[in-house]
């Protein structure tokens, strides 16, 4: 299977994020391609999940570009939101970038902050995904309001063995032809051991920077990236362990997502000034 097919959930995000932009446009032929692509594909959503409330995930947010929607974020400090940097990427400048968050619903009922700066990890490589993470900073005070809250870090190379539950939630697409979930929604799937993940994906790199979730008919699809994978400790606390960063062409296959490792020393230390 081809590198260009299966890492279609961050390569149709970074095609969003350009035209959303309003840069100039990639090649036709190129757009077209995963845009027709994107068109037959099942399930493109967050598969197998159920609608939930913001409530339950009150660090979601929406990160926009004149006012649409492109990827998900998870609120770590006051003024900083973590994504991946497929998401931002061609970001060049911050003009008509917002972050949209505290409500249930993507449409209505949430607060838009201002994004003035964008930190994108100095070692990404858009081409294997590595290190895909990304700060983003707003004008104001994302934790002011009662509705929205911060989420912890996993630890430097805390380790989640396969099989840990994790909690997958976001606005993805809910139709095959490119409808956008008007309603949050989140799906529960397990970690994949690093060994398996690498095995399935054998002709794509998993490095250490990544970890991998999920199972066959349940998954994230385009529209999620840069969302958080978390899960629950045995004392109650949400650690933020993953994001949305790519995956199968049909999403909901027996092919693991694969997400930024948030642990990785590499990612971890970057964060760090932000917290």
């Amino acid at each position: 299977m081809r590198l260009a097919s299966l890492v279609l959930l961050g390569i149709v995000s970074l095609c969003l994020v350009q035209y959303a932009v309003g840069q100039q446009q990639p090649r036709k032929g190129f757009f077209d391609f995963f845009f027709k692509l994107d068109s037959v594909l099942k399930g493109s959503r967050i598969v197998g999940g159920t609608t939930t409330t913001i409530a339950r995930y009150p660090y979601v947010v929406s990160l926009r570009r004149n006012s649409n929607h492109i990827c998900a974020g998870s609120v770590i400090s006051a003024f900083y939101v973590v994504t991946c940097a497929h998401c931002t990427a061609s970001m060049n400048n911050v003009d008509g970038v917002t972050l949209y968050g505290g409500s249930t619903s993507r449409t209505t009922g949430g607060r838009v902050f201002q994004v003035v700066n964008i930190t994108t990890h100095p070692e990404y490589n858009p081409d294997t995904f590595d290190c895909d993470v990304s700060v983003v900073r707003v004008s104001s005070s994302l934790i002011a309001f009662p509705e929205i809250a911060t989420v912890r870090l996993a630890p430097l190379e805390m380790d989640f063995p396969a099989g840990t539950s994790c909690s997958l939630p976001g606005w993805g697409r809910t139709t095959d032809t490119g409808t956008l979930s008007a309603t949050l929604r989140a799906v529960i799937i397990p970690v994949i051991a690093q060994t398996t993940c690498a095995t399935m994906w054998s002709n794509v790199q998993v490095t250490d920077t990544m970890i991998c979730a999920g199972a066959k008919g349940r998954d994230a699809c385009i529209g999620d990236s840069g969302g958080p994978l978390v899960t629950t400790t045995s004392s109650g606390t949400t650690l933020l362990i993953g994001m949305v960063s790519w995956g199968s062409v049909i999403c909901g296959s027996e092919y693991p997502g694969v997400h930024t490792r948030i642990g990785a020393a590499k990612v971890r230390n970057f964060l760090n000034p932000f917290l």
